[in-house]
Order: C-alpha cells, then structure tokens, then sequence
C-alpha cells in the first residue's frame, strides 16, 4: 500500500474500477485490491494491472492524477525522493494530497515539490 504520512490514508482507486482515467483518490486504509500499489519497472506504480498517472500528461499545479493502461509514457513515472516525496519527472511536479485534506474520496493531483506531510508518502517494501 501507498500511504499519505500526514493523514494515514491510502492511496486509492475509487470503488476499485480499472476504466482508464479512473480517479485515484485518499481512503482509510483497508487492504483492498484498489489500495495493492506495487513499483514496477520504470518507477511506475501499479495496482489492479494499470498505472498510476498524471492526467494528459500535465504539467500543471492541480492536474490530477488518475488510472491508466501501462504505456511507459514519462506520465506514469513517479521517482521516490529521500524526503518521502513521489516525483513525476515530466512535470518536475510532486503527487499531493490537496491541502492535506484527510477527506476520504479527495483526489490526488501533482503540485510543486514542498516537503509538506502533504507530499510525503510511505512506499511498499
């Protein structure tokens, strides 16, 4: 599982459906499938047999982050940084939990790289 330090919430995809661009999203932790993220080659992050990825490949602060077919585009790429951060190379751009909310169904977007607990996630061993 991939969790949000700052608010024990998962990393989620909501309701568990692999429909590309599906959001990905904060909920209580509870060790469903939607919330199984594994890093694979490439530094992707991968449940349910898609990837995690910024939306149209964005760049902006605010763009979201949803599911998505693997295609090893640089979109799905999420580098681990030694402050716990996620880093999207592409956009130079961190995975953020949006005003550290801890309101479950709060979807995921990129944001500039801060070092707030918003950013800072604990990866699977």
């Amino acid at each position: 599982m991939v969790s949000g330090v700052s608010s024990s919430l998962c990393v989620d995809d909501r309701s568990s459906d692999t429909t590309n661009l599906n959001p990905v999203q904060i909920w209580n932790c509870n060790g469903s499938s939607a919330q199984q993220w594994t890093v694979a080659a490439g530094n992707t992050l991968q449940a349910l047999g898609k990837c995690l990825d910024v939306d149209n490949s964005g760049t902006a602060d605010g763009t979201t982050v949803d599911l998505y077919d693997c295609n090893s585009t640089s979109a799905q790429v999420w580098q681990p940084q030694s402050n716990g951060s996620l880093l999207n190379p592409n956009s130079g751009k961190c995975l953020d939990d949006p005003n550290s909310s801890t309101s479950e169904g709060t979807q995921l977007q990129i944001w500039d790289c801060n070092g707030t607990g918003a950013q800072h996630w604990g990866l699977p061993n």
